[in-house]
């Protein structure tokens, strides 16, 4: 037996506490016809969601191992009524009498105005995506865009889904989820979406929570196929999967390729550095630019799945090259001294990463549930940079082993009236070293570890219910031949939320939390910049200390839904750049001595015109300001518009953002980014999906801009690039079904690689 083999086996060891289960099975009619894809809950009498399956083309549905006790089996499907039957479960298989669903008499508009598909739970939204949303989607970011949940901000382009508060904790059937995770994910094997806004239980720790409820089934297998290619500039992005499952126990396998190739990225700058006796000016103007991106992935999964405890193993092996990344640039200097130089910039990565994944989600009991995950990793990663002016020439030459490990518990049992209480354990270790070779010789030695606690209580009283979760976070790290550095933080979460009626709450928070620094900056490592500057680490940044308070309003009126936030932020300690001049040298390094506050207001709103036609709104205002640095301020508004348009097997979205500024944490810089629009037509059929979009089709010259003011370093910087002008892609997706249909499994690759090497952009 092979090891993942047995580390399956033990986990199963730790869940089987359980009692005899057996088959729950019935068929569901209309008209004395079977009646295929109803969906059917088996539900406790409390309405606690158990599990879930569609009938198939004969109109029967089965569950596997149910344990004793009395449930409800929920039935629905669009255009007929829905129905309840009451059964008690014993230990021998039960078949539940035949059921017929009549025919709702009203038109599927006005079941959608009379019955919305976003239903307010205790503690989060449930969202049903109804056939138009899943038709029109390939990916599970095309159906979670399609939903149009007003307080989320997804970018399926880039993978990305956000909420005013920060990142959205992405989690498919309660396990942790990636990019590649939800890319993976078939719509139509999707039962509902869980939106924890409020998150409590295993997603307590989360600013906010997507968790992914996919249907299950008993034998059969796919392989799928997706591309998409970008017009206009070099970029594809190409995948394959696989499948097969034999009744609770299912086998996965992924791989894929990501390239891009562009000319990179053209810059006009101006910088002044403040040096005591004189200044020197120097204007920056980019002649040509190149930039070359690949990465491959392959993975490998077995996930064993039952009413009691769901069970997987992973090992995944990804590879990324970056082997051109270079620019040449004019540079002209002026001041202290004049003259006319040209330079060149030329940097290369390479990374190495495998890792193995196990998890266990067991449920202990009827109100008990425990959680767990173990994850550990190895990057090997290289990193070289070659700059000159002239006939002057800087090397660094960077080579990293980088062991991550990281091992997380969580607890959470259900008290009476509908009352909960958790424990979540985590520990979040890194050890790296990494030598250092060219213009200065180093050799760096880091292992930091976080040890972080909490307690979640969740209580109702009627109409008004409060999620309180204190905790704490040991932070310690040590880099070699320096002095180890230990940071105990609070972190409590608290919200109170009154539920005016079923379709709207009104809800207060206190949050308090902590940020680490990046490993990257806990160094003793000088790198030249240019023959200006030079970057520096730091060993003894303290921990960023986070508070946040805020309202919201949550409304639902019919076919719109809306979200109104206010909320105050105040970074202390906060992690930025720093500079100061030392032996007329421009030091570019890490302090932690200054605070950030942000005010900022939100509204958002979408709204569906009819089954065809949906359209959601977004209006943001932030106020961003550093009390230590007075100057240093940010005012800035955002718009963003989405349109969704379904026709038959033809979906049409356009979509559209104002231009907009923002005060970046770290750098201080204040970046304004230009307008940005497009549009997109998709075509979806049995197992084909078609898409074509573009992005700025009508913009030639858009700009991004920097600029930022240190004192002793000023700069104002334009960058354009090929991306960012009017650009198209074209994205094709197939999947082929064998034996009984299966549900898309999740691609659990974790596409990122960390390492702490300081590097120069």
């Amino acid at each position: 037996m092979n090891k993942t083999g047995l580390l399956i086996m033990l986990l199963a060891l730790l869940g089987n506490s359980m009692q005899a289960q057996n088959k729950l099975y019935g068929t569901v009619e209309n008209n004395g016809k079977p009646l295929p894809y109803v969906t059917v809950r088996l539900l406790e009498t409390d309405s606690t969601f158990v599990s879930g399956v569609t009938t198939d083309t004969l109109g029967k549905y089965v569950f596997s191992n149910i344990e004793k006790g009395n449930y409800l089996v929920a039935l629905s499907s669009i255009g007929y009524k829905p129905a309840f039957i009451q059964i008690k479960m014993s230990d021998k298989n039960l078949e539940v009498p035949l059921v017929t669903l009549e025919t709702e008499n009203v038109v599927l508009g006005e079941v959608v105005v009379k019955g919305s598909s976003f239903i307010r739970k205790d503690d989060h939204v449930l969202v049903i995506p109804d056939k138009q949303q899943v038709k029109h989607a390939s990916t599970g970011y095309d159906l979670l865009y399609n939903l149009m949940i007003p307080s989320i901000e997804v970018n399926k382009r880039t993978g990305t889904v956000s909420t005013f508060g920060g990142e959205v904790s992405l989690y498919i059937n309660g396990e942790k989820a990636d990019y590649r995770d939800v890319q993976s994910l078939r719509p139509r094997d999707i039962e509902n979406v869980e939106y924890y806004d409020v998150p409590t239980g295993k997603y307590a720790n989360d600013v906010a929570a997507i968790n992914y409820v996919t249907k299950q089934y008993e034998r059969g297998g796919y392989i799928a196929l997706d591309g998409k290619q970008t017009i206009g500039y070099l970029e594809g992005d190409y995948n394959v999967g696989s499948k097969i499952e034999h009744g609770t126990t299912s086998y996965s396998f992924w791989s894929g390729y990501t390239m891009i190739k562009n000319n990179g990225s053209y810059i006009e700058k101006s910088e002044k550095i403040v040096f005591p006796d004189y200044n020197i000016n120097r204007n920056t103007k980019t002649l040509d630019a190149n930039v070359t991106d690949k990465q491959e992935y392959i993975q490998f999964k077995v996930n064993d799945r039952k009413s009691k405890r769901n069970l997987s193993a992973q090992i995944s092996l990804v590879c990324s090259n970056s082997p051109e990344d270079s620019r040449n640039d004019l540079l002209n200097y002026s001041g202290f001294y004049e003259e006319n130089v040209y330079s060149s910039n030329q940097r290369k990565e390479k990374n190495i990463k495998p890792s193995v994944q196990l998890y266990g989600d067991f449920n202990l009991s009827k109100r008990q549930t425990l959680n767990l995950s173990l994850k550990g990793g190895y990057s090997q990663n290289s990193y070289s940079r070659y700059y000159s002016e002239n006939n002057n020439l800087s090397l660094t030459d960077a080579n990293e082993d980088l062991y991550s490990f990281d091992i997380s518990a969580k607890y959470n049992i259900k008290l009476k009236n509908h009352n909960s209480f958790g424990i979540d354990l985590q520990h979040h270790h890194k050890v790296t070293s990494a030598l250092y070779d060219g213009d200065y010789l180093s050799w760096q030695h880091l292992w930091m570890g976080e040890t972080m606690c909490y307690i979640n209580y969740f209580h109702q009283w009627k109409k008004l219910n409060l999620i309180f979760k204190p905790g704490f976070s040991w932070l310690n790290y040590k880099l070699h031949n320096e002095a180890i550095q230990r940071h105990v933080s609070l972190r409590m979460g608290t919200v109170l939320f009154y539920n005016i009626n079923k379709k709207n709450q009104l809800a207060a928070s206190l949050n308090i939390g902590n940020d680490q620094p990046d490993i990257s900056y806990i160094n003793n490592v000088n790198q030249t910049i240019d023959f200006l500057q030079i970057k520096r680490g730091n060993p003894y940044l303290n921990n960023t200390k986070i508070y946040v308070a805020g309202l919201v309003y949550k409304g639902q009126f019919n076919r719109l839904n809306m979200q109104l936030t206010g909320a105050y932020t105040t970074y202390i300690n906060n992690i930025t750049v720093d500079y100061f001049i030392e032996d007329e040298k421009l030091i570019s390094t890490y302090c932690s001595d200054r605070n950030m506050n942000q005010w900022w207001a939100a509204l958002a709103a979408s709204y569906r015109v009819s089954d065809n036609l949906r359209l959601k709104f977004t209006a943001k205002y932030f106020y961003t300001y550093v009390p230590q640095l007075q100057e240093i301020k940010n005012n800035s508004t955002i718009a963003i518009l989405d349109i969704n348009y379904f026709w038959k097997d033809f979906s049409l979205n356009i979509y559209g953002s104002s231009a907009t500024s923002k005060l970046n944490r770290c750098s201080l810089i204040s970046e304004k980014s230009p307008a940005t629009y497009g549009a997109s037509v998709s075509w979806s059929h049995k197992g084909w999906y078609i898409e074509a979009g573009t992005e700025n089709p009508f913009t030639r010259h858009s700009r991004y801009r920097e600029h930022a003011d240190y004192g002793v370093y000023q700069y104002n910087q334009v960058q354009t690039s090929r991306i960012y002008q009017r650009t198209g892609y074209v994205k094709l997706a197939y999947t082929f079904d064998f034996g009984r249909k299966t549900s898309r499994d999740k691609n659990d690759v974790d596409r990122s690689i960390n390492s702490a090497i300081m590097k120069v952009n």
